[in-house]
């Protein structure tokens, strides 16, 4: 009877804990998220064995070598790897949850959701 009674309590609650971690979960990653930033003219694009967003390049404005290298957004901006080629440039603002692509002629703009 005993061993009854927990099952049915792990059973029921089990549900619940993963819905609400989930969510706790979703909006702690999208605080990390905001803090990331990257801004940078494509000049060469990983590897096809690279396991993260790893294109290099310059910053837009000073001109000086950088890469956009991020252990915590990588996950996100590997999404639109395929979109980008050598020249666009590539914009994550800190404090933003917007990741943009700028293209000669076109901005693709890619919005973080939380689902």
């Amino acid at each position: 009877m005993v061993y009854k009674k927990i099952k049915f309590k792990i059973l029921f609650y089990s549900p619940l804990f993963f819905f609400l971690y989930s969510c706790f979960d979703c909006e702690k990653w999208t605080d990390n998220l905001e803090k990331d930033e990257c801004e940078l003219v494509v000049l060469q694009r990983p590897g096809i064995k690279d396991q993260f967003f790893n294109f290099k390049g310059i910053h837009p404005v000073t001109g000086e070598s950088c890469d956009c290298v991020s252990r915590t957004s990588y996950r996100w901006w590997d999404l639109y790897k395929d979109k980008i080629e050598i020249g666009d440039t590539i914009i994550k603002r800190k404090g933003e949850l917007i990741f943009y692509i700028h293209k000669k002629d076109t901005t693709l703009t890619f919005n973080w959701e939380c689902k």
